[in-house]
């Protein structure tokens, strides 16, 4: 699938198969299809409030000096953007984090996990005795 309509259907940044969200608003904590845990560590979904913050720009700034020029008044302008702001809120913070997902995946991909863990992390390999 493509990553685009990948990221607009919220899918996994990893298998972009499975539902990144339950419903909007409740996440996942793993990928349901390809079990991969989404929050990589304490903190992780920190750049996303980031990325919200430059999706509203690139959405309320032209918007906003497009108003400006047309010399709009000044509360009618500050109105129009906190409905919008206010109404945009869920979407974004929801798209934020799957688009952090996937520069986070493109940026440090994830590596499948070893099926078979290595001997020398065995319980036997630490037992002397066990070679006899």
């Amino acid at each position: 699938m493509n990553w685009l309509l990948a990221i607009l259907r919220l899918r996994c940044s990893h298998c972009r198969k499975g539902p990144v969200y339950k419903s909007w608003g409740r996440m996942n904590e793993t990928c349901p299809h390809c079990g991969i845990h989404f929050e990589r560590e304490q903190g992780y979904w920190m750049m996303s409030v980031f990325i919200g913050y430059v999706m509203y720009f690139v959405i309320l700034g032209p918007l906003s000096l497009v108003l400006y020029l047309q010399q709009t008044p000044f509360i009618t302008l500050m109105f129009l953007d906190g409905v919008l702001i206010f109404l945009l809120a869920l979407p974004i913070f929801i798209y934020a984090r799957v688009i952090w997902l996937y520069i986070d995946e493109l940026l440090d991909p994830r590596t499948e996990e070893p099926a078979n863990p290595p001997d020398f992390l065995t319980p036997a390999a630490d037992n002397p005795d066990s070679n006899k």
